[in-house]
């Protein structure tokens, strides 16, 4: 039964292979390692995606390492390829249960976004006899940091030990500093508008993992929940969910 639940868990991490963005923000795809004991180590690497917009993937690296029992440190950065940055360091404790290992952390990220269009409109004279069309060109860009909690749960080595499967819970305050500005035909620039406000954020997160003792095929689920978004005219659009997956070794 254990080793059917994780070929179910597999198929739908490949599932998620479809889902790919370039937006201001996202959920980010942070491993949830379950260290169990002093001096184990884990480093993972995927590839992410985000849904619905479908428009870029990044790849995000993590690395969980436990110097003593019962504290955990934590690096994590992504970049996806419209050169969005984010990084993260945390400091934690864990404590194991058997199998089952509770993790909670404290941490602080920063990140930085950008993406830049052009937007068609029209404009009509009074007349109506005479129409122009515009091809105006505008950039979204600026900085964001994260000051945040994280609570995980889970197994280690389910299924004839081949399987992992793990929870977790963050919890913060997002802190945006970004600009919408439009760019003339001559280059130009005004800043149109400004989005500083601060939001608390919660994210529910998936984890599985699913290999041998060390090496594992790794599947991250994100969700995100933005307490203060604006809804109306929104440039500063960010996207709920992100999926990725990748491979994680544990030494």
């Amino acid at each position: 039964m254990k080793r059917k639940y994780c070929n179910l868990l597999l198929m739908i991490g490949f599932l998620s292979l479809f889902n790919v963005s370039c937006v201001m923000y996202h959920p980010h795809n942070v491993d949830i390692p379950l260290l169990q004991q002093g001096r184990d180590l884990r480093i993972d690497g995927s590839v992410n995606m985000t849904f619905p917009f479908l428009d870029g993937t990044g790849a995000n690296a993590t690395v969980s390492y436990a110097p003593i029992n019962h504290l955990a440190l934590q690096a994590s950065g992504s970049i996806t390829d419209k050169k969005n940055l984010y990084g993260h360091f945390a400091v934690g404790t864990f404590q194991p249960f058997g199998k089952s290992v509770l993790e909670f952390y404290l941490g602080a990220a920063a990140g930085h976004s950008s993406y830049s269009q052009n937007r068609n409109s029209s404009d009509n004279t009074q007349s109506g006899t005479k129409e122009s069309t515009l091809n105006q060109k505008y950039y979204v860009e600026g900085d964001y940091n994260i000051f945040f909690s994280q609570l995980n749960f889970g197994w280690n080595n389910l299924g004839d030990d081949l399987c992992d499967v793990g929870f977790g819970l963050r919890s913060g305050i997002l802190k945006p500093a970004w600009q919408h500005v439009n760019v003339s035909d001559d280059g130009v620039e005004s800043v149109v508008e400004e989005f500083t406000t601060p939001n608390f954020l919660l994210e529910p997160q998936l984890m599985f993992r699913i290999g041998g003792e060390h090496l594992k095929i790794s599947f991250n689920f994100a969700y995100s929940f933005l307490s203060d978004w604006p809804t109306e005219n929104n440039y500063f659009n960010y996207t709920r969910f992100s999926a990725g997956i990748g491979l994680n070794y544990k030494f």
